[in-house]
């Protein structure tokens, strides 16, 4: 391959893998930390300055509401606080915005792996099969760049096993795409 070619190539596989990306974000679009947590959300703050009262009359909310605070951090969310008549900090509720968050992001990042990767399979397939050897290389690396995003998305929500599953798969299927293309010359 000339280096004409081979720039058109990779030209042709930045521009699909863009343009895969870009639909899908279009059409399928990430959720929004703010539509989970209100940024004014009430966070462990310290003890407002108050006047007339003195501040050793309220206790250490840390250390009045220590099982409340660890059973609401272990269950990933973040204790709220609110000021009670004298103006000392009491445990409110335990917010969990940030958990749903997480959990939203994960399950999307699981759909572009599952939405993404048979598009990349079809763009390698597509690239063998192509006559063009120009435009099947570009369709190849296209969806080999396809298999790399979508696998980064959703790898550190895998469990290990499914890290080495799909990992083997990706690696046995660039064999074969590489044996297809070598053998036909």
């Amino acid at each position: 391959m000339k280096v004409k070619e081979l720039l058109m190539a990779l030209a042709i596989a930045i521009m699909a893998a863009l343009f895969v990306g870009l639909l899908i974000d279009a059409v399928y679009s990430s959720p929004e930390y703010e539509d989970y947590c209100d940024n004014n959300e009430k966070r462990v703050s310290p003890l407002p300055e108050r006047i007339g009262v003195n501040k050793t009359e309220c206790p250490d909310p840390y250390f009045t509401y220590q099982n409340e605070i660890n059973a609401c951090s272990e269950e990933e969310g973040f204790a709220e606080f609110e000021y009670d008549k004298n103006g000392c900090q009491i445990y409110g509720s335990c917010n969990y915005c940030s958990k749903d968050f997480n959990d939203a992001n994960e399950k999307y990042n699981r759909n572009i792996f599952f939405i993404i990767t048979p598009i990349a399979i079809a763009a390698i397939i597509f690239g063998l099969l192509y006559g063009m050897e120009v435009i099947g290389s570009g369709f190849m690396f296209a969806g080999i760049l396809l298999l790399i995003y979508s696998t980064g998305r959703y790898f550190s929500d895998m469990s290990k096993t499914m890290r080495v599953v799909v990992i083997g798969i990706e690696l046995l299927l660039l064999l074969w795409i590489t044996k297809k293309k070598l053998s036909n010359r």
